[in-house]
């Protein structure tokens, strides 16, 4: 028998009853569009997971580490924070850059204008190594990064501020209006500009009395000179609105200076370090190992890798579960054609006898109950691959989402994903549904896979047939 005779007598099979044909098809077309549907909902998950990281930028890359006993180890007391610890970090592969992040203890503000007109309170500086604010991922709206410490200390101390630092300062001759917000206008334009010009204007710090009522408290001051100003970024901290960035060393020396005129006894402050560091991995997949030997260094440890692969396990359980709903509706389409193709060799026993007494080969009469059982999975994979589309497209027009406060798939997510998914299709750049070309190929084949498995066991059946037998059938 040729293929072409094969071909002829599956399809005339087929269409002899088309609706038994036609219901077994849409058994098929449901177990596919269910099984598509369920995987491009996962997929869109794991895309609105990965928006999600993409926003979160450089945080996914850094590692804060806390001056405090790690739990995971027994000598973890006598680990000390200091500037050897972080050459150490910086050392270790695969980072970047590592640095303290100091605040000082003092009290103090900038001045300036005739008469000491502006003041600003200082109440958010930063210190941290010179050499690591370009790696920090700060955006400089102009200017530059220090070069270092300033060590001629009749020169004035180089910093860097926050986009909206002008506007901290207050202007004392007003009662009124003494402050100025930057607030922005419908083109994104600030509506009125700070009372000083902070990359500009002099500027000096000066420390505060102790006490107001004693002659002899006293004060230091000294120049500041703004040369960078970075974009604002609460990733990164208030300090990138309306703070101040300097090298550490300029901080400690202000700090010290502080407690010298204010006659302050250091505490046991220094004795355990730094309070915090930020360290700066290359890529994603440095994280956990530079997390681990920090860790194994005595210091505990916080990074974006510690919500990250919860995430992603997350993700990856919803993406087996929705497949596993989807493969259940093809098993019960798989049951379908099994169930038509057994029907139609009891109504074709005696074309079978006959077809053996005239010579067909067993394998033929073989080949064409697997030809039919392929071509019903085949049509009903295709079709069902179309209405998934379908489904997908109003999915995403309607923004069906996962992130819902009702129950359904919404309530076997935690909420912590659920709102972090949402958030990423709030800023408009994921898909609920996602169908990509390999999941079309792949649903037409495992349907096609499907039906001819299905088709095994009739055609099996339809082999064993005794010719006479199946002559004598009515």
């Amino acid at each position: 028998m040729k293929i072409s005779d094969m071909i002829s007598m599956c399809f005339g099979n087929l269409f002899r009853r088309k609706m038994r044909t036609i219901l077994t098809v849409i058994g098929v077309v449901v177990g596919t569009c269910a099984i598509v549907v369920m995987i491009s909902l996962g997929l869109g998950m794991n895309q609105q997971l990965e928006h999600t990281l993409a926003q979160m930028g450089s945080r996914l890359t850094t590692i804060d580490v806390m001056n405090y006993r790690y739990s995971g180890m027994s000598d973890g007391d006598n680990a000390v924070m200091d500037d050897d610890a972080v050459e150490k970090i910086q050392n270790l592969p695969g980072v970047e850059v590592a640095t303290p992040i100091y605040s000082p203890n003092l009290q103090a503000r900038i001045y300036a204008g005739k008469d000491d007109r502006y003041q600003m309170q200082m109440w958010d500086v930063t210190g941290m190594y010179a050499e690591a604010m370009p790696k920090m991922g700060y955006t400089l709206l102009e200017g530059d990064y220090p070069a270092g410490p300033q060590t001629d200390k009749k020169k004035p101390i180089y910093v860097v501020v926050g986009e909206y630092t002008g506007f901290s300062f207050e202007d004392t001759k007003k009662k009124f209006d003494n402050y100025r917000w930057p607030e922005m206008d419908e083109n994104g334009e600030l509506k009125q500009k700070p009372f000083v010009d902070i990359m500009n204007d002099e500027l000096i710090l000066r420390s505060d009395k102790q006490d107001e009522d004693d002659p002899d408290s006293k004060q230091f001051s000294r120049e500041i000179k703004p040369i960078g100003r970075v974009k604002e970024d609460y990733d990164k901290g208030w300090v990138t609105s309306q703070g101040i960035i300097m090298d550490i060393e300029d901080v400690k020396w202000l700090e010290k200076e502080y407690n010298r005129v204010n006659k302050i006894t250091t505490s046991s402050r220094d004795k355990r370090g730094y309070t915090n560091v930020t360290v700066k991995v290359e890529t994603m997949e440095d994280v956990e190992p530079v997390q681990t030997a920090i860790q194994a260094m005595g210091f505990d440890t916080n990074s974006m890798e510690d919500v990250r692969k919860p995430m992603q396990e997350q993700a990856r359980q919803q993406q087996i579960f929705l497949g596993g709903l989807g493969g259940i509706s093809l098993l019960v389409a798989a049951i379908g054609i099994t169930n038509t193709m057994i029907m139609s060799i009891y109504e074709r026993t005696r074309e079978i006898g006959v077809m053996k007494v005239l010579g067909c080969k067993v394998k033929n009469i073989r080949s064409v109950f697997l030809m039919e059982a392929g071509v019903i999975g085949f049509f009903g994979g295709c079709l069902g691959v179309a209405v998934s589309y379908g489904i997908s497209y109003l999915m995403n027009v309607f923004n069906f989402s996962f992130s819902g406060s009702g129950g359904g798939m919404g309530g076997g997510m935690s909420y912590g994903m659920g709102y972090m998914m949402g958030g990423a299709m709030d800023a408009g750049g994921a898909s609920v549904s996602v169908i990509p070309p390999w999941l079309v190929v792949a649903a037409i084949a495992f349907a096609t896979l499907i039906g001819l498995i299905s088709g095994v066991l009739p055609a099996n059946r339809a082999m064993k047939i005794s010719a006479l037998e199946a002559i004598k059938h009515e």
